[in-house]
């Protein structure tokens, strides 16, 4: 799967090589089509907090968003021009409040890999609303996540 980075929040520095490597290595985990490409964009809060009003009508920030296009694929898309499965919008800020309340071996580029795997995770339909589906999506998500702190010595 192809995977395209925008850092729209330049107050905080992000480790971007990084994190493209990660998105790519767990969303092949999901879909190895190279027909298929993922957007993550990094920004600010106000203006993740206005997608989430627009999206889904809550009106504060979030540390990520997903919108997924999957179910439109139906074949779409090319090597060249892959077809662009979802998006996943997170704010750093957010992100690094979050790690700030973790544990010592918990930092910035760990808690928005995990936002990574957490967005990737709804782009296919996983959810955790429910108590059932809570757990399957946070099981496999904890395994995807330590599958990348091992490959990448996180």
């Amino acid at each position: 799967m192809k995977t395209v980075l925008a850092n729209n929040c330049k107050e905080i520095k992000l480790d971007l090589k990084l994190l493209d490597k990660v998105t790519r290595y767990i969303s092949n985990k999901l879909d190895k089509s190279s027909t298929s490409g993922l957007n993550v964009i990094f920004t600010g809060t106000e203006e993740i907090r206005k997608l989430n009003k627009e999206y889904r009508g809550i009106d504060s920030s979030t540390d990520v968003l997903s919108f997924s296009y999957v179910s439109d694929k139906n074949g779409l898309g090319s090597e060249e021009e892959p077809f662009i499965i979802g998006e996943i919008f997170i704010s750093p800020e957010i992100a690094r409040a979050n790690a700030s309340r973790q544990k010592k071996s918990w930092d910035l580029d760990l808690e928005i890999i995990l936002l990574i795997v957490h967005g990737i995770l709804h782009l296919y339909d996983y959810d955790h609303e429910a108590e059932d589906e809570r757990l399957d999506m946070e099981v496999l998500q904890n395994s995807l996540l330590d599958d990348a702190r091992k490959t990448f010595n996180l």
